[in-house]
């Protein structure tokens, strides 16, 4: 795009556009909200990789150990196959099992961490994701903080309003997906980020488009069997082109990432009080990330409170990540830090968070117009005690295409 404002129709054909690349690129680790806590005492970081020219083959799921000092390095056995497009994987919080959602054959590969990180897959090797549309073109992956419950968002298509569903399993004892009934609830809009859900886990929230001007948060109650039930009311409004939700670490706040709100194409951060029954209310507190400057993901600290957004800068051939980092306040607003962002390699895709260290995932196809660069970085950030990042170093990922990352955290 030119540095003119965008017309409604520059802008319908952007949200195309960001759909279509949100399908393929992920965010991972759970919609990106994972939060520090007690340090880890071993980790493990694993990359999905899809086709870079859109075929319908099946990836690999690259491995890396992180030593103490948060560096990483290629396992022995650096990747294994998996499903056909994966497009978003998540591990849970007890680090033992990794579960990845292949789009092109509508399945979950569920894996165990084995010793030494490598992955082994559960049987079965597989469970599959309930169709409610007849060409989904994105799943995301979240898992309670209790690790008890899988959910996978499923998005009917590109067109915002068309819809959306999320899918819910039971985690077993042994790691193994088993479908809750119902399967599946429907979402009235089109969502491109996983299920939210709040550290009680009592409720969740996903945001996504009604239209192309228009969108909603979808608040739900969490049941004790891990089912997903509407609050009250139709949902609350939220900045269009909504296309994430962070619940911060108090779980009294909700986070709403929104792209392109005006016709200067800010992007924003719009914060929500999360009420004693779940309900939403909007505060008025927004967060300008500046013009074109599109919001991916963002991970919360409730160490040294912060909060560290992954961006990408909206363009042609732009291919240009960055992590803003802020502060958080006794309300949850985001105070900017200084340096305001880190760059990250090349165009941003996902985010996870190990101990003190910080990973950026980035791919050298995001942001491309024409051509389909291969690869990609995993960018290692340390968190200083005063929850500054500082640039560690940097490990090629040899795959066609990440597409999305989460680290497993044993203790």
């Amino acid at each position: 795009m030119s540095g003119r404002s965008p017309s409604r129709l520059q802008r319908e054909s952007c949200w195309v556009a960001a759909g279509a690349v949100l399908a393929a690129l992920a965010a991972c680790g759970g919609s990106g909200t994972g939060t520090r806590s007690m340090p880890p005492s071993s980790g493990y970081a694993y990359v999905t990789s899809a086709d870079v020219q859109g075929r319908q083959v099946p990836g690999a799921l690259y491995q890396y150990a992180i030593a103490s000092d948060g560096s990483v390095s290629p396992l022995s056995a650096s990747s294994i196959p998996t499903g056909v497009n994966p497009v978003s994987v998540v591990s849970d919080p007890t680090g033992r099992y990794v579960y990845v959602a292949n789009l092109g054959d509508a399945t979950i590969a569920q894996y165990a961490v084995g010793t030494g990180g490598a992955l082994n897959a559960l049987s079965p090797a597989v469970v599959n994701v309930p169709q409610p549309f007849s060409s989904p073109v994105g799943y995301w992956l979240s898992i309670d903080p209790g690790g008890r419950f899988l959910y996978v968002v499923v998005n009917s298509g590109p067109v915002p309003g068309t819809g959306a569903a999320i899918a819910q399993y039971a985690i077993g004892g042994g790691g193994t997906l088993t479908p809750l009934t119902p399967a599946y609830v429907n979402v009235a809009t089109s969502a491109f980020s996983a299920l939210a859900i709040d550290p009680s886990i009592r409720y969740a929230y996903v945001a996504g488009a009604l239209s192309a001007t228009a969108a909603q948060v979808s608040e739900f109650a969490v049941a004790a069997d891990g089912t997903l039930s509407p609050l009250s009311g139709t949902g609350v409004p939220a900045a269009a082109w909504a296309a994430g939700v962070v619940v911060a670490p108090s779980g009294k706040t909700l986070y709403v990432l929104s792209r392109c709100v005006d016709t200067s194409c800010n992007g924003q951060v719009t914060q929500y009080s999360i009420g004693a029954g779940g309900a939403l209310t909007p505060t008025g507190v927004m967060t300008s990330t500046g013009s074109r400057v599109n919001p991916i993901a963002m991970l919360t600290d409730g160490t040294v409170p912060s909060a560290y957004l992954l961006t990408n800068l909206m363009g042609v051939d732009t291919n240009e990540g960055a992590v803003y980092q802020y502060a958080l306040d006794g309300t949850d607003a985001l105070t900017a830090q200084s340096p305001a962002s880190l760059p990250v390699t090349s165009g941003a895709v996902a985010e996870d968070l190990w101990g003190s260290n910080l990973y950026a995932l980035s791919a050298a196809a995001v942001g491309h117009a024409s051509g389909s660069p291969s690869g990609g970085n995993l960018d290692h950030y340390t968190i200083g005690t005063d929850g500054l990042l500082r640039q560690a170093g940097t490990t090629a990922v040899p795959g066609s295409l990440p597409t999305a990352m989460t680290i497993a955290i044993t203790r």
